[in-house]
């Protein structure tokens, strides 16, 4: 896995989300590409209460102060039982309106292995948590502003339809002093003051047109499933 050439040393490139020599050609090349957006999103924390329903425009993960925060997150996927997924990725947006510390920090999926739902999960009430080791995604200051964390196993699991799977679980392996900060719906980063402006309340799983408001604002979504399908 990688988010940056940097990541790769001097005689391989990042292709892809993945370390490749020079010209190497990804196995997903000839692979269908599918993007999903989220049904439901929640962003829990110790000592919170319950969301009534609206995620927060942006959730950091990682922040020392409560480094057990989690990103929970469903959708909607239609796999059949014999789908060949070669990748898979949860693709998050990282947003500028918070200063961040040097730090590094470590984010890998989990399987939410309870039901929830994102109008009234609160910390107190959030489900079942199941770590299946998956891979951790190393994010830092220079890391570009898309982000992936591969959950490839977890997805394959959604193949047998089972009525235990109930969605992705992001979480902080290791934290810093202020954590990453991510994007939970489409909102607008100013270019001049870093303010951010949270846009109409999020349509979950569906596509939104972006901003045509002013051309010294940019858009940054929200998480987004990415698989290469054959």
């Amino acid at each position: 896995m990688c988010n940056a050439p940097t990541e790769c040393g001097a005689t391989q490139g990042c292709v892809a989300g993945r370390c490749l020599p020079d010209g190497g050609v990804p196995a997903i090349q000839s692979a269908r590409r599918l993007v999903y957006a989220p049904v439901d999103v929640a962003f829990i924390h110790r000592g919170d209460s319950a969301t009534g329903g609206a995620p927060p425009p942006i959730a950091p993960l990682g922040r020392a102060s409560d480094g057990s925060a989690l990103l929970l997150l469903r959708f909607d996927v239609p796999l059949a039982k014999d789908a060949n997924v070669l990748e898979a990725y949860l693709d998050l947006q990282r947003t500028s309106v918070v200063d961040v510390d040097p730090t590094p920090i470590s984010l890998h999926a989990a399987r939410i292995a309870g039901p929830w739902d994102g109008r009234s999960i609160s910390w107190a009430m959030q489900p079942r948590i199941e770590d299946t080791r998956s891979a951790a995604t190393v994010v830092g200051p220079a890391t570009g502003r898309l982000v992936r964390v591969d959950v490839r196993d977890l997805v394959l699991r959604w193949r047998l339809h089972e009525p235990s799977d109930h969605g992705i679980a992001i979480v902080a392996d290791a934290t810093s002093a202020t954590g990453m900060a991510f994007a939970l719906s489409p909102v607008e980063e100013n270019d001049d003051s870093n303010e951010l402006s949270a846009k109409s309340a999020p349509v979950f799983g569906g596509a939104r047109e972006p901003s045509r408001d002013s051309e010294r604002t940019r858009e940054v979504s929200g998480p987004r499933l990415e698989l290469y399908v054959k």
